[in-house]
């Protein structure tokens, strides 16, 4: 005698839930005979009558009633086994510095939503050494951070420019001294990318530390100059409102070495040791794409501009 079969038991269970074989036939998209014929081998093989048979309909009967939890455990056991190893949704973890999570990321992973239905995206948003040390320890899988990063475990590419834009309160920049050594400030703070590229460009000329309102967010930076607390840095993009409605407005230099504008890189971090996964491309094809027509493809571990396209 035959084995019964999963086709069996997934039609016993349709007879069972719709009580009869031409509802359990529609449902199964099977003729009637098919399933009819399913239903008495499936009870032959295990010799009990699992139906009661009234006019034209089907009623389970005690065995019958018995088996019905046990056939959905199976199959949902089945269905449990058959997706194991089927390519899951795509899921990425990145972390990124303030001004990427803030501002130039999150439009980006709504289209990476768009075009990946019930895509799982998780977004850390912190200072660069911390981005760092997550992407070290492989609780994320991609970085983008503000300021160049070293180290022998890390790809660093860059990913796009960012302009600081030196900026205050219009009635601040009224009444500020014509001596910078004088001026307040609003900064980042240190372990930042932001921080680290004034620093390195403003060299001596980077203010005192009494002089300082350290902050730990671009964010917070902007909101407290908007408030007049001090002369800051901001991204240019994190700017642009506030200058356009005259909440802020540039700070011009003094003469000995205009630092009003600082163009620095914005990269995209990945860990050598790992390979990317089907998150991760989708996203990097986002990142690296260009007013919708340029795309880009992975080769080398870089991703450069596809010429099929």
């Amino acid at each position: 005698m035959n084995q019964t079969t999963l086709r069996q038991w997934r039609l016993f269970l349709a007879v069972a839930e719709t009580g009869s074989v031409a509802a359990a036939a529609r449902t199964v998209s099977l003729t009637q005979p098919a399933v009819s014929q399913a239903l008495n081998q499936l009870e032959e093989r295990v010799g009990e009558r699992l139906f009661d048979r009234l006019g034209r309909g089907l009623h389970l009967n005690r065995a019958g009633q018995q088996l019905v939890p046990e056939v959905r455990t199976l199959l949902a056991q089945v269905a449990r086994c058959e997706g194991l190893f089927q390519e899951p949704g795509l899921e990425v973890a990145l972390a990124a510095t303030h001004t990427l999570g803030d501002y130039y990321l999150p439009p980006l992973l709504a289209v990476l939503r768009e075009r990946h239905d019930g895509a799982r995206i998780r977004m850390e948003v912190v200072n660069t050494r911390t981005a760092v040390e997550m992407l070290l320890s492989l609780s994320v899988e991609l970085a983008l951070v503000e300021g160049p990063v070293s180290h022998r475990l890390l790809k660093a590419q860059p990913w796009r420019d960012d302009v600081l834009v030196r900026v205050a309160a219009p009635a601040l920049a009224a009444r500020l001294p014509a001596d910078p050594d004088r001026w307040p400030w609003v900064m980042r703070e240190p372990g930042s990318g932001t921080r680290a590229v004034i620093e390195a460009r403003l060299g001596e000329a980077f203010p005192a530390a009494e002089r300082l309102l350290q902050l730990g967010s671009g964010e917070a930076v902007r909101q407290a100059v908007i408030a007049g607390a001090g002369v800051g840095y901001v991204s240019e993009t994190a700017a642009h409102a506030a200058l356009a409605d005259g909440r802020l407005v540039l700070v011009n230099g003094d003469g000995s070495g205009d630092h009003r504008r600082l163009v620095r890189p914005l990269y995209l971090l990945s860990h050598r040791q790992r390979e990317p996964g089907a998150g991760e491309r989708a996203l990097m094809a986002v990142l690296f794409e260009e007013e919708g027509e340029l795309r880009w493809t992975l080769d080398a571990g870089r991703w450069t501009p596809d010429a099929r396209r």
